[in-house]
């Protein structure tokens, strides 16, 4: 793991004993560009949440296991999830695990909210305790090395810092923090300097104790804090880029070498050669000065120039070793923004991209997820110990003020059981919402299930809702247009719902609800003035039965100056069929009977 630290932090030195010289790196470091476009890729996307209902079909239960939901997608917001994944992403390509540790407390003291709390371990300093299955997440107990400065200590820690030994250490001086977490506890331990038993020390000022226990404390959720997914592989821990380090290092000496050889190039090597047969030794009487205007001057011999060649084959090995990490680790040329010479359109790249790195992501987000379970329940075990009583909201500020009550753990957490789901693993964001689109455009899936899978959602039932509200929006204002164009409403009504929406800035809907309340009770207002100028009895009691706003017409009223019937300017429309036989049938019922003869005989 350091050995991969140190290649992506560009800190690996090339040796060269047999020039006496050392060489940085300068070739391409496509371990670091490997890491980061996979882990990017990886973190690209979030899973979804989902709780399920214990008594599924009954309304309080369901609303129960939503709000469970919701208040899990708030912890993961309010912790960045997304940054973190992303840490976690590098972690897990790079080392082969990411281990994480949820607490009830922050590392960070201005952070006040009573929420579980997500910390990305770094694998370096983590000791778990082993596992036998290896396909479990979550050791027994656990040891992480941590540093912080001897200030720290002696501000939180005053008398274990005056007995701990810190020789001649400064404020700034980092010291090692163990700490020990399993289900019951959390213990932590400070390391003291190293002491040689020759050297003096004053026991006063320095103290005395190599190590000293700092603090214990009581775990109260009962499980142990630590989740530490790991990639899948043979028989140990071992990350993706492991195998790729001795080309590495070999591509690097090769081309520090040809950079030698080029940089020698660049002033030739110069012989002084003598003459045939001549019986003194070559000479160099003067040495040449071009600047001073002086020519050089040689008795016995010249001069010859060797300019050195680099080889071509150096260059040819460095290209066969690039092609070998590729190949090794699977990094195709498009992490690097280039196209593979024998790519020749853009769905065969797609291919050839898709086939490299999909698999490799895929697994590393089943992996996440599987994680992300074991987390959850850490969690709302957490949650449940420490704020289990407390009103708390979705989503607060960093004071931890509980503005609303949204959920009580101990009330809507009836249980731990949660299921973390990548939409589609294996692609990234930009590749699931062309394939979610696809889906929906064949009528292989409904939209809510898109609105589910999509992870720029985070409350699909939210966003239903949102999208049928503006469709509505949009066809009552397509019928408020229509009614405008056709003089079927009235100008001032139509100012009255502008200036609404500009000066107070309310919905559609809300503005014309309060405008038809308001000609309502104007309406009411203006009958019952007419009814009192009348000042009969039936007046008044019409006025008690019909003057009331809500019996008013409101909007619906026809402008000033037009019936309720068609607009003027407008023909009248013929009669419907329906009205026409019902014309016809009481006309026949209003006509005289006629009796002939024989029947008026009869009847006599």
């Amino acid at each position: 793991m350091d050995e991969i630290r140190r290649h992506y932090n560009g800190s690996i030195v090339v040796p060269l004993p047999e020039l006496d010289e050392a060489e940085k790196p300068a070739v391409a470091n496509l371990i670091a560009q490997g890491i980061d476009q996979f882990a990017m890729r990886v973190a690209s996307v979030m899973p979804m949440i989902s709780y399920p209902a214990l008594r599924p079909g009954i309304q309080g239960s369901e609303t129960k296991a939503r709000n469970r939901m919701l208040a899990n997608e708030g912890w993961w917001d309010m912790n960045r999830m997304g940054t973190k994944m992303r840490r976690r992403a590098r972690f897990l390509t790079a080392y082969g695990t990411a281990p994480v540790t949820i607490s009830p407390v922050s590392i960070d003291p201005s952070e006040k909210r009573k929420i579980p709390f997500w910390r990305a371990r770094n694998p370096l300093s983590t000791f778990p305790a082993p596992i036998i299955d290896p396909d479990s997440m979550e050791p027994a107990d656990c040891i992480f090395v941590d540093r912080r400065p001897l200030s720290w200590l002696r501000f939180h820690y005053p008398e274990q810092a005056r007995v701990l030994f810190t020789g001649d250490a400064g404020q700034d001086t980092l010291f090692e923090i163990l700490e020990f977490v399993n289900a019951e506890e959390t213990v932590l331990v400070a390391m003291g300097s190293n002491r040689k038993p020759q050297d003096d020390y004053n026991a006063q000022s320095q103290g005395v104790a190599s190590q000293m226990l700092l603090e214990r404390v009581p775990n109260r959720a009962e499980i142990c804090p630590v989740v530490m997914p790991g990639r899948i592989t043979l028989d140990r821990l071992m990350g993706q880029f492991d195998t790729m380090l001795g080309m590495y290092q070999r591509q690097a000496k090769l081309d520090a070498l040809n950079t030698i050889a080029v940089f020698r190039s660049v002033f030739p090597d110069e012989w002084v050669v003598g003459h045939a047969n001549s019986p003194g030794k070559p000479r160099i009487a003067q040495e040449a000065d071009g600047k001073m205007g002086i020519r050089g001057v040689v008795e016995n011999g010249n001069i010859m120039t060797v300019n050195l060649q680099p080889g071509q084959m150096g260059e040819q090995a460095m290209d066969r070793m690039e092609r070998a990490q590729r190949l090794t680790a699977g990094i195709p040329a498009e992490f690097g923004g280039e196209s593979p010479t024998n790519v020749r359109t853009a769905r065969r790249g797609e291919m050839v991209m898709g086939n490299t790195v999909d698999m490799p992501i895929q697994e590393y987000q089943e992996i996440f997820a599987a994680s992300m379970e074991a987390e959850n329940r850490r969690a709302v075990r957490i949650m449940k110990a420490y704020y289990g009583d407390r009103p708390s909201q979705f989503f607060m500020g960093s004071d931890g003020a509980v503005l609303r009550n949204d959920y009580t753990p101990n009330d809507d957490f009836e249980t731990d059981l949660s299921y973390v789901k990548y939409a589609m693993p294996g692609s990234d964001v930009n590749g699931m919402v062309i394939s979610i689109g696809q889906r929906i455009g064949t009528g292989q899936m409904s939209v809510q299930t898109a609105r589910e899978m999509d992870p720029a959602i985070e409350d699909p039932i939210r966003e239903r809702d949102q999208v049928e509200i503006e469709g509505l929006r949009k066809a009552a204002l397509a019928g408020l247009e229509q009614q405008a164009s056709q003089g079927q409403l009235d100008p001032q009504v139509i100012a009255r719902i502008a200036l609404k929406k500009a000066e107070r800035h309310m919905t559609l809907e809300k503005a014309l609800l309060e405008v038809h309340q308001e000609m309502q009770n104007e309406q009411a207002a203006q009958q019952q003035q007419q009814q009192q100028q009348a000042g009969s009895e039936g007046a008044q009691g019409a006025e008690q039965a019909g003057s009331s706003p809500e019996a008013q017409a409101g909007m619906a009223a026809p402008p000033p100056g037009q019936d309720s019937g068609n607009p003027p300017g407008t023909a009248i429309a013929p009669p419907e069929a329906s009205e026409a036989n019902l014309s016809s049938l009481l006309a026949s019922l209003r006509r005289p009977t006629r009796q002939t003869p024989q029947e008026q005989g009869l009847s006599g």
